[in-house]
């Protein structure tokens, strides 16, 4: 409540009981100049116990936090991390759709964006990667931003070539729905040393990150994220064009 409209609320009524004690005053047989004292050092007594607590009610409450939802597909486990690392302890996992609470940020090594987060219902605490989770009233990404394109293999293929150019903050991602147990590898041809491939499974979890060639065995089934970026440490300075190989085997 704004603290003039309080103010304003409780005053009238505080008042009127000052009054009452005026008239009892002046029936016991004070004289009136000191009934108008006395209704005058009540009417200030009166201001100071209405404000007194609005005050102190507006200085000890904090200011509402940002709010967020998990944005893994529903049922999907999200795993919420000691520190902001995928190579951090696990400490529980949310569900894709819990609301959280976004207490802070940070930009990791990594090259994402993480969330330390709140979930309200339960208390939990953690740090989840930004890529997983919508903030409310989040902008719109900018203009140089891509969509994440999905890849699909030609009938008879087992992998797909793309290509394309990446710059400063830039980051191409891209979708490959794979099952557990099946080996998946990633081949890049790039321009530039400062090129960089982030491999995450459904859940967040980083598999590989690095420049050169790479294969693994997969842990779950869902859609796997391939993306294209410059490493961290370049960004105001890099690009490069590149060609991009992914596969199943």
């Amino acid at each position: 409540m704004n603290l003039s409209v309080a103010v304003a609320i409780a005053l009238p009524a505080q008042v009127e009981a000052s009054q009452r004690v005026g008239r009892r005053i002046l029936e016991k047989g004070f004289w009136k100049k000191d009934l108008d004292m006395k209704l005058d050092l009540l009417r200030s007594g009166v201001m100071a116990a209405a404000i007194a607590p609005m005050i102190s009610l507006a200085i000890a409450l904090p200011a509402l936090a940002d709010m967020g939802t998990l944005a893994a597909s529903p049922g999907s486990r999200v795993n919420v991390r000691e520190t902001p690392s995928t190579s951090a302890r696990i400490r529980h996992y949310g569900i894709g759709g819990d609301r959280v609470e976004i207490l802070a940020s940070t930009n990791a090594p990594d090259g994402y964006t993480w969330y330390s987060v709140r979930f309200p219902n339960s208390g939990a605490r953690g740090w989840v990667r930004g890529d997983l989770i919508r903030v409310d009233g989040a902008s719109a990404p900018p203009s140089d931003s891509f969509a994440p394109q999905r890849i699909s293999f030609a009938p008879g293929a087992a992998s797909a070539n793309v290509g394309g150019q990446v710059q400063g903050y830039q980051v191409r991602d891209y979708l490959l729905n794979a099952r557990a147990g099946q080996t998946m590898f990633t081949q890049v041809i790039g321009t530039s040393s400062f090129l960089q491939v982030v491999v995450s499974a459904p859940n967040g979890s980083t598999l590989y990150t690095g420049g050169g060639n790479w294969s693994g065995a997969l842990p779950s089934s869902g859609d796997y994220r391939v993306r294209v970026q410059i490493v961290p440490e370049e960004r105001d300075n890099a690009s490069a064009e590149y060609s991009l190989t992914i596969g199943i085997r």
